[in-house]
């Protein structure tokens, strides 16, 4: 069962880059920062998801595994041909799996708490 500390850290964490990231593009506009949180957020929510696959079974979450390893290796070239625009889709699927943490994490709080949880 996942812990509600975990889901809590998780979302927590996934907030902070998303924070971090949208100030840095309305206020920075340099591509390396933005870049650099982008690329944080994709490290976390990917370690996150293959913790969950593993560690709780969490079968849903290899979904998200293989659509970030395509686009992993698929960005370079979609950077070359659409420019910056490539980016678009990332940051969608990086949204998306935010959004799902969220929902589990309200998942697991409506949960009730066994005597040994407490």
């Amino acid at each position: 069962m996942i812990s509600r500390t975990r889901m809590k850290l998780d979302v927590l964490g996934q907030s902070i880059l998303i924070g971090a990231f949208i100030l840095l593009w309305f206020f920075n506009r340099q591509l390396i920062w933005t870049n650099t949180m982008l690329i944080l957020l994709g490290v976390w929510q990917l370690a996150s998801a293959v913790h969950l696959f593993f560690t709780y079974k969490y079968i849903q979450r290899i979904n998200f595994v293989r659509t970030a390893l395509v686009l992993g290796i698929s960005l370079p070239v979609w950077i070359n041909f659409v420019g910056n625009w490539a980016y678009l889709p990332v940051g969608g699927v990086l949204l998306w799996y935010f959004f799902w943490s969220v929902r589990d994490m309200f998942i697991v709080y409506r949960r009730p708490r066994s005597f040994w949880d407490l």
